[in-house]
């Protein structure tokens, strides 16, 4: 959905609630929400605006989201930002054999070989409807021996198959295109499901991303894979931990052997303080018929954290990565 669409959509959705809320005799309410709502289309607008800018200005290779793990749940009229980082230690062992001890700094030289030193995501999303999820996502980083630099940009949807409600399945699935920022890079297109599965105080959540490059610049014969998985428990009211995993397989026609290919495994520990009170309280807000009909009420804010390492488990991994993950919705 263009941007342009997207605003004229919200629009109408605004006219048509002023008819019945003027009805019912809560006109006052209508406005405090219509304010609210324009105020999020605003900030998705500008959003859209500065992903743009920096898509004009990057200068390295395109990845993907960097340690991402997406949930499946959608919640009409939220709006979240959130920041991913990590700093990353070790060459890969392959990469140092092909350099030798003395030529090290010619490894540093291999752009787009090398492992990130550091990399850095900041993204945007908003609950367009109760099902469908728009995201933008700005990637920066800074390679072994280059300079810090936006190095792609993001557009997905996301549409919420199975609604998951405490315990029990939740099923999403989730597109999204890079943008190619560097001459001769080809843009990526993303594809694949999101399933979560809960039970008790155990929450596992899997990311199977399928890709496929696009345009005259691609490199690749097939298509390629990428995953992330996650197994975390509240352990306390506000505290997890868990396990992720990632992994990525460039090209499937040329996967070559395990050993070849991105694989890293860590501990995670996640902050959440807003609690399973204000969750349920959400949900209540989000679910049932005659609701539907009212007021988009604004959700309430929230905020969580996450702070996790990844231990490569190939020659072709960077030995050590320390990840951090913070977001704020309302």
């Amino acid at each position: 959905m263009a941007l342009a669409d997207l605003l004229g959509w919200g629009t109408k959705r605004i006219g048509d609630s002023a008819a019945r809320l003027n009805s019912g005799g809560l006109l006052l309410r209508y406005n405090l929400t219509g304010l609210r709502l324009a105020q999020r289309l605003a900030l998705l607008a500008a959003a859209s605006v500065l992903a743009t800018a920096g898509f004009a200005i990057g200068m390295s290779k395109p990845a993907l989201a960097e340690f991402e793990i997406q949930e499946s749940q959608v919640e009409k009229g939220e709006l979240e930002f959130e920041y991913r980082g990590a700093v990353h230690w070790g060459f890969p062992k392959t990469e140092k054999e092909d350099a030798g001890d003395d030529e090290e700094g010619g490894a540093l030289e291999e752009e787009d070989e090398g492992p990130l030193r550091q990399s850095h995501d900041f993204e945007m999303q908003y609950g367009i409807t109760e099902r469908w999820l728009f995201s933008t996502t700005l990637t920066a980083d800074q390679p072994l021996g280059e300079n810090f630099n936006v190095s792609s940009v993001e557009l997905g949807l996301q549409y919420e198959i199975i609604q998951r409600e405490g315990n029990g399945i939740g099923l999403a699935f989730q597109t999204e295109y890079g943008f190619g920022t560097r001459g001769g890079d080809p843009d990526e297109f993303g594809f694949g499901p999101i399933l979560e599965l809960a039970t008790g105080k155990l929450l596992i959540t899997l990311n199977p991303v399928f890709t496929d490059q696009v345009g005259d610049n691609e490199t690749s014969d097939g298509l390629g894979f990428e995953y992330g998985w996650r197994a975390e428990y509240d352990f306390a009211k506000h505290w997890g931990l868990g396990v992720e995993m990632f992994g990525e397989i460039e090209d499937f026609a040329d996967a070559g052997s395990f050993n070849d290919q991105n694989h890293s495994l860590g501990p995670t520990l996640f902050y959440n303080p807003g609690g399973d009170d204000d969750e349920a309280e959400g949900e209540g807000k989000k679910k049932g018929g005659d609701d539907d009909d009212k007021a988009t009420e604004a959700p309430a804010m929230k905020f969580s954290l996450n702070v996790g390492v990844q231990f490569g488990l190939t020659d072709a991994t960077s030995d050590t990565a320390l990840k951090f993950q913070g977001s704020l919705s309302f």
